[in-house]
């Protein structure tokens, strides 16, 4: 009887706040389904690619190691990507399903952390809803891209709620992981210290090591900045212009209103309530590393300073009688749901995209022999270069060596006979290929069909149609044969660019000895140079172009001429 007591205590104490979360997650749950119908982004395809072949002992030595990484390896959100391939490969449910059951985790956390903090049930549950569906950071649970910052949110409230409860070293623990989930877990040390200051019990020496910890890997990371290209998206900078623009955007990103977000550090004036300096300090805090960041901005970044927020809102809502309460979110929940509804249709035809991009792939390379590596020569519309590699590791194998054609190690994969040179066309989307079977040079080419780009070496542009435009000079290698008589090249010229500028003067170079000047007087002409009595064998072509040509408005290039085909001729 004692225990049946127990029980039916411990569900009338629990029952009311069970009931509210399950009715969250329902109500959850049908605002969120379309999430299931999207596919995987190009980060997606990147990060299930190696993450998923790589050894343990790489996770292991990035877990414990205190360098930060250079190429910005994630150990804690990779695993997420290793386990569930494993599992479901590219079963695209699944990794929807992972990211809302984890986001929900966070909820249920943030809402025990908000308990912890003294506030009511009431008001915890305020704190924990605004959290739980806010759409400026839907991208969380419906793309698992976001899951290191989803695994960051979670292993920071479970290092701020291991805190509070006096066990500083498991937090530390926490605090480590977080980190190695995402960077921003570095600002993780302040909010812990205003705990300390404002709620805590004032005892300083515990929070040494977090603050060890992260003086180390923000150091680290101020030095690697020093050398780094400014154009990476990952470079820091601290211009008061660039800080003040990311300021703006993210105070504008967080309640949808111009600068909304600057009024939550006013609410001092009015309220007085040291858990509400708390999770101001907390938001300012998680939220400062990415405001150098101007090449990374995106609301969903608001996921883990949103903590914070949730314990400003919890902190609101204390004050508020429970029919305010009740009335602000009957208007919060159906304004969150229509932004929902207006940003989802852009995250489901980026998913469709990419399912397409994996179909024609795998269309295509069923139709071929299995090969060593493919060389891409352009990327579809609106497909980053990452993607593209990682679709083509899911299609052609991870034993199969991809890359950019113009990338450094293009000439190695070029080399890995047999291989494949792809070019993407559309719409709709599909894929020219050229098989190469030896790694002989050729002695003609045309461009209207894809060129061994192994053969053209410097001052090409590439535009994926029937025509390639050269630089004022150019310069490739072709094999001659003992018959060649001739060097040919089929080129064009834009009409209006013969009339504005006049003709082209093509000279060219075979192995440094100019064989003689054509002019390219019309639209579509042959060029044609008599050969001098040489050996056959692989010779360096240099064309050089007067004048040089620019493209139009909105096109930065330097041109020569557009070459349709070129190569040795035997008359």
């Amino acid at each position: 009887m004692t225990q049946l007591a127990a029980r039916r205590s411990w569900i009338a104490r629990h029952g009311t706040v069970i009931a509210c979360f399950l009715a969250a997650a329902v109500l959850f749950y049908f605002a969120n389904r379309a999430a299931y119908k999207g596919y995987f982004s190009d980060d997606d395809l990147d990060n299930i690619s190696w993450p998923t072949y790589v050894g343990l002992e790489v996770y292991s030595h990035q877990l414990l190691s205190f360098k930060t990484s250079a190429d910005n390896f994630r150990p804690v959100g990779d695993l997420y990507y290793r386990y569930l391939y494993r599992a479901f490969h590219l079963n695209y449910a699944p990794y929807v399903e992972g990211i809302q059951l984890i986001h929900g985790l966070n909820v249920i956390l943030l809402f025990l952390l908000l308990r912890r903090l003294d506030f009511s049930r009431v008001a915890a549950g305020a704190g924990a809803l605004f959290y739980s569906f806010h759409t400026a950071v839907m991208q969380i649970w419906w793309k698992p891209m976001y899951v290191f910052d989803l695994l960051c949110a979670t292993l920071c409230v479970i290092s701020l709620l291991l805190y509070v409860r006096g066990r500083w070293i498991w937090a530390l623990i926490a605090f480590w992981l977080a980190y190695k989930s995402k960077e921003i877990a570095v600002a993780l040390p302040a909010a812990l210290l205003a705990w300390e200051w404002l709620l805590g019990h004032r005892k300083w020496k515990r929070l040494i090591p977090f603050f060890l910890i992260s003086l180390s890997f923000g150091l680290q990371a101020l030095w690697r900045n020093r050398t780094m290209d400014h154009a990476n998206a990952y470079a820091l900078h601290f211009s008061p212009k660039i800080l003040w623009h990311s300021v703006q955007f993210y105070a504008s990103a967080v309640f949808f209103i111009r600068y909304a977000g600057l009024g939550l550090l006013l609410l001092p004036i009015w309220l007085r309530d040291r858990r509400l300096y708390f999770g101001l300090i907390a938001m300012t805090a998680l939220l400062t590393p990415m405001l150098a960041l101007p090449g990374r901005q995106e609301s969903v970044y608001w996921y883990v300073p949103m903590i914070g927020v949730a314990v400003v809102i919890a902190s609101l809502a204390a004050k508020t009688p429970g029919w305010a309460i009740a009335l602000l979110f009957l208007l919060w929940l159906p304004f969150n749901y229509t932004q929902l509804r207006e940003k989802r249709s852009q995250i489901l035809a980026d998913g469709y995209r990419n399912r397409v991009l994996m179909s024609t792939l795998r269309d295509y390379a069923s139709r071929i022999r299995p090969v060593r590596a493919v060389v891409y020569q352009n990327a579809p519309d609106h497909v980053q270069t990452w993607g593209v590699e990682g679709a083509l590791t899911q299609v052609f194998g991870v034993g199969t060596k991809t890359a950019w054609w113009q990338a450094p190690d293009a000439k190695e994969a070029l080399a890995r006979v047999p291989m494949v040179v792809i070019r993407f066309k559309s719409p709709p989307l599909a894929i020219e290929g050229l098989l190469r079977t030896r790694p002989d040079v050729q002695p003609y080419i045309g461009v209207m069909n894809l060129a061994p780009e192994s053969q053209l070496i410097t001052g090409w542009y590439d535009q994926g149609s029937d025509l390639r435009w050269t630089q004022p000079r150019a310069e490739a290698i072709f094999y001659r044969p003992a018959a060649a008589t001739q060097f040919e090249i089929v080129a064009g010229m834009a009409q209006d660019s013969l009339d504005s500028v006049g003709p082209a003067q093509v000279t060219l170079f075979e192995d440094g000895k100019a064989l003689g000047t054509e002019v390219l007087a019309q639209s579509a002409q042959t060029l044609r140079w008599k050969l001098p009595a040489g050996d056959p064998g692989d010779k360096h072509i240099t064309i050089v172009s007067k004048p040089a040509r620019h493209g139009g408005p909105e096109d930065p290039r330097t041109l020569g001429i557009a070459i349709r085909s070129i190569g040795y001729t035997p008359f």
